[in-house]
């Protein structure tokens, strides 16, 4: 009797041990074992300041991704993230830090497949120094001085942002280096590998070339042909390269004072530092002359003396018409602009002369000469041969018998800007298995800007689709598409024109079908 008693105390015990254990138990889909994914492929890692970028193949039937990531405190592998697409910034991360990190694809039924294999990252500072920090340098050959995580071991280096047919070459902090030939800014570009495998942003520094110097332009505002008694005038020396810090000056033929030219927002300088050297100059009353010469003087920052620049222009003072006031533009067309202003009364009247520009401050330079006409009482003038959606700048000046000029105030318009002609699209051409060649119509449109080609492998190209190479040249109307999929693949295509405005219009669009 006592046995019986054990044995039924014994399977008590059993099945309420096994019941509770059922409780606690997690239920498993009965389809779990089917249509598990496989684990994404070519995982990478690029690692910069304070962040990880991670990247990796889609997996068919994933619908997301997990991202999993833990250092060697991090206790288990925990999920940080879900992306629903192929790559992942991670910047909460510490540079210096270990992160190993693995990726798996989850399906529409939230199962997540097989993971990514664990790929270590460690977040770090690098840096380029050229010439010991030198902003400046008057030498194509520099040395580098390199900062990067003891854990580097290889690099590379390029004077282009691309890195095309740059090799990595081992790791080394100090290097000489040829920035190529050429006066102006020079970039040059770094990217690092650790020992890891984990990758860089790839990282640039800046520095100015300068081994000559030299006078582009000067320049004088307002731009007249002769300027009154006492004047105010506006000088511009341009130098090339846009060189900063330097001393400028001109010397004017029969004054005996130079003329400074300053970059650093004194005397008349408008923007400091953007390499015009500028000085509002106000003539002595007693400063007389026609056709004087101007030269133009520059000696650069690090000593190089320009030649000598004379001006093509010369200036004179004497006393000038009264200038008519330009009132409006009418009748603006796609191509032309009729502008009207008020009737000269200068008694000694020879002429009105009309200049136009496409950038505000119009001089009065051969360049921009528009039309001269001797009808005093003509106020109006149709300005044709425009281009579309563009905005002018007008001045007319008044010419007296001496040949004295005087300029109104100026004016501003525009031309009407329509939307584009669309091209028509031919049937691809020179059909293979993975090539074919698109063909298009001209653009006529004055303002044309380019054609952008947009593929697709469904119905319904839009600019969201796939882009191609852009076309600026309005002859140009063909285009080798390479490397399709002709076999097992339909193409669509559209070619949309964009005019300098920014306004587009489609053209049909065609398959491969």
């Amino acid at each position: 009797m006592r046995s019986l008693f054990l044995y039924i105390l014994l399977f008590s015990v059993i099945a309420l041990t096994g019941f509770g254990c059922l409780d606690d138990m997690e239920e498993v889909p009965l389809d779990q074992g089917i249509d598990v994914l496989d684990a994404p492929e070519g995982i990478e890692a690029d690692v910069s300041d304070g962040s990880v970028f991670l990247s990796w193949s889609a997996v068919d039937g994933a619908v997301s991704y997990n991202v999993y990531r833990k250092t060697s405190s991090t206790t288990g592998f925990p999920l940080i993230s879900s992306s629903t697409g192929i790559t992942y910034l991670d910047d909460e991360v510490r540079n210096g830090q270990q992160y190993i990190y693995s990726v798996g694809g989850v399906n529409a039924r939230g199962l997540e497949g097989r993971r990514t294999e664990e790929i270590l990252a460690v977040p770090s500072v690098y840096s380029i120094s050229i010439d010991g920090g030198s902003e400046v340098v008057n030498s194509r050959i520099v040395d580098l001085t390199i900062t990067a995580p003891i854990s580097t071991v290889l690099m590379k280096i390029s004077n282009g942002p691309e890195m095309s047919g740059v090799d990595w070459e081992v790791f080394s902090d100090g290097r000489e280096w040829d920035i190529g030939a050429g006066d102006g800014e020079k970039h040059i570009y770094a990217q690092f590998q650790d020992e890891n495998g984990s990758r860089s942003n790839i990282i640039s520094k800046a520095v100015e070339l300068d081994t000559y110097s030299s006078i582009t332009s000067v320049s004088i505002s307002p731009d007249l042909m002769k300027y009154t008694i006492g004047a105010t005038v506006h000088f511009e020396i341009i130098v090339d390269g846009d060189e900063t810090e330097g001393t400028a000056w001109l010397e004017i033929e029969n004054l005996s004072e130079e003329i400074a030219l300053y970059d650093d927002g004194r005397g008349g300088d408008q923007v400091a530092s953007d390499g015009v050297y500028e000085a509002s100059f106000n003539f002595p009353g007693s400063y007389r002359g026609t056709d004087l010469g101007i030269a133009g003087m520059f000696v650069d920052r690090a000593g190089n003396q320009a030649p000598t620049f004379e001006a093509g222009k010369k200036i004179s003072f004497t006393d000038p018409p009264d200038p008519v006031q330009l009132i409006c533009a009418m009748d603006s067309t796609t191509s032309s602009i009729t502008i009207k202003w008020v009737e000269s009364t200068e008694p000694d009247f020879l002429a009105y002369r009309i200049y136009r520009s496409t950038t505000e401050g119009v001089p009065e330079s051969p360049e921009y000469f528009v039309r001269g006409l001797d009808n005093r009482s003509q106020t109006t003038y149709p300005d044709g041969d425009l281009i579309e959606g563009v905005v002018y700048y007008y001045r007319i000046f008044v010419v007296n018998d001496l040949l004295d000029t005087a300029g109104s105030n100026e004016l501003v318009a525009h031309t009407y800007d329509v939307y584009p002609a669309a091209v028509i699209l031919d049937p691809p051409s020179a059909v293979g298995t993975d090539r074919l060649t698109l063909t298009w119509s001209v653009n006529e449109d004055t303002d044309f800007e380019e054609y952008r080609i947009y593929r697709s492998t469904s119905p319904g190209v839009t600019t969201s689709s796939l882009r191609l190479p852009y076309i600026s040249d309005r002859e140009i109307t063909w285009f080798d598409d390479t490397g399709l999929d002709l076999t097992t693949n339909t193409y669509y295509y559209r070619v949309i024109v964009f005019d300098k405005s920014g306004k587009s219009a489609r053209s049909n669009e065609i398959s491969t079908e």
